[in-house]
């Protein structure tokens, strides 16, 4: 379900727009599963005239596959914009794709791309724009999947680069190997502007709830609808599969305990769409493990004790460090974990709730007893909603890209040993960036802890210090002392 997401649509079709006039835009739209990636870049595709295949890279198998498919989009779209009558069904193999090529007369390149390699599509598909005098968006979703094929972004980027009838506009779930396929040491660095979809805000969230409420006949209470939101994080699949629940329990009027309810069997029942949401991300993200059955074992014991040492999983494990560390290396590509301070944590909290509840086998009979779901309630306060991570994934990188924009310094994440870094850019000073991303002031010794380890590790630096809560005034007083530059969401302009 498409929510409302008008600041984004106005980066999309104003990257349209801009490829109208002759300047090129490719754009990256980058989050967590579910957060509506695809429904922004679908009704982006509905909104707009013109010539737009979408391709979801999931699908594709082989390179051979991708090759097929993508001619045949872009064919499809093609024929659509210059009214030549033709149906997706009836696409299914080459010799479908030169009839239609010969009715658009670029058959010669079809044929060509058809004997020919990756090199030959991206090179042909200029001069099918040329021909057919139009101009393309190409769609590309989860496109972190094209890192199964060998050389494909060197290979795209050294000809699509200098195209100037065609933009991409791609998407991707997996958050760090996104932030891998765009960072400087890659041939996309530069090439693309980035949206991070988050959770709706809260106003937007009530709203959306509100109206699947009422337009189902059903009352609430303003405070039900907060809670909602805080559940939830504003996370639209989350609100859409909360909602329809409390509509099939027909509640007269909805209050706080209807919606923890909800949200509990929603999230730990097998029946609810949350389980089977996160049941789908917890076996994608394990799919290509070699050693699937160890992952997995990792995640149960960070499920139950998170902030764990590589020496201390590993001694669980009963295993040795360095075998557990490449263990670790491949769940943090996966965006399911993440390491701070040399320990260990869940980047979803959520997951890490629903993995250490279901291993359990609860029940949707047990989650209507009184005093399991009380006890449910108040381990989900303080293992998911107070002790929610500092920062997810996206949206710290969302901090460096708007650094990298406003100030021209391209953070990356840093890691050597145990000394990590939200960030660190090098050129002819040092810069390192800290971010904290929770509900309270950063105080003093964030600070001093901040300074030390930066001079520990590089003697001198220009630092910045982002705190989405702002600063304690001797937070501020540290700050000024030791030459820390402060920022705040007002600041970056995030929010």
């Amino acid at each position: 379900m498409f929510v409302d997401r008008r600041l984004e649509l106005r980066v999309l079709h104003s990257a349209y727009n801009s490829l109208r006039k002759g300047e090129k835009v490719n754009v990256a739209v980058i989050g967590p599963r579910r957060i509506g990636k695809t429904e922004l870049l679908l009704r982006f595709k509905k909104e707009a005239h013109g010539v737009i295949p979408y391709l979801n890279l999931q699908r594709i198998g082989s390179l051979e596959s991708f090759i097929f498919a993508y001619t045949r989009e872009l064919l499809y779209e093609l024929a659509n914009a210059l009214d030549t009558k033709v149906e997706r069904s009836e696409l299914l193999t080459w010799d479908d794709l030169l009839i239609l090529s010969a009715k658009l007369n670029v058959d010669g390149e079809v044929k060509a791309i058809k004997g020919g390699t990756l090199e030959t599509l991206f090179e042909m598909q200029e001069s099918i724009l040329e021909k057919t005098e139009q101009k393309a968006v190409f769609i590309l979703d989860e496109f972190q999947e094209v890192l199964n094929f060998k050389g494909f972004l060197e290979t795209m980027r050294a000809i699509t680069e200098k195209q100037e009838k065609i933009a991409y506009f791609i998407s991707g779930s997996a958050v760090r190997m996104m932030e891998e396929i765009l960072a400087s040491k890659n041939p996309f660095f530069g090439q693309f502007r980035r949206i991070y979809l988050r959770g709706l805000p809260k106003e937007d969230t009530i709203a959306l709830s509100k109206a699947i409420l009422e337009r189902a006949g059903t009352e609430t209470t303003h405070s039900a609808l907060e809670l909602l939101h805080r559940l939830t994080q504003g996370h639209p699949f989350y609100v859409l599969a909360v909602c329809r629940r409390l509509v099939e329990e027909g509640f007269e009027k909805i209050r706080r305990k209807d919606v923890h309810y909800a949200f509990l069997t929603e999230l730990l029942s097998e029946k609810g769409d949350i389980y089977a949401h996160l049941e789908y991300v917890f076996n994608e993200s394990l799919s290509r493990a070699y050693k699937g059955p160890i992952h997995k074992q990792i995640l149960l014991i960070l499920a139950q004790e998170e902030g764990l040492r590589l020496s201390e999983i590993a001694r669980r494990l009963n295993k040795p460090s360095g075998e557990v560390s490449n263990y670790l290396k491949f769940l943090l590509r996966t965006d399911l974990i993440t390491r701070q301070d040399g320990r260990y944590y869940f980047t979803d909290k959520l997951m890490r709730f629903w993995l250490a509840k279901t291993y359990l086998g609860i029940t949707e009979l047990e989650l209507r007893r009184e005093k399991l779901l009380e006890e449910l309630i108040k381990e989900l306060e303080e293992k998911y909603l107070r002790a929610k991570q500092e920062l997810g994934i996206a949206e710290e990188a969302m901090v460096r890209e708007k650094l990298r924009e406003t100030l021209g310094v391209d953070f990356r994440p840093y890691q050597r040993g145990d000394v990590e870094f939200d960030g660190v850019a090098f050129g002819d000073k040092v810069y390192v960036l800290e971010v904290k991303w929770r509900n309270r002031p950063a105080t003093r010794r964030d600070i001093e802890k901040f300074v030390g380890k930066v001079r520990s590790e590089f003697g001198s630096a220009v630092m910045f210090f982002f705190s989405k809560s702002g600063f304690t005034e001797k937070a501020g007083e540290s700050c000024e002392k030791e030459g820390v530059k402060m920022l705040t969401p007002k600041d970056l302009e995030v929010s």
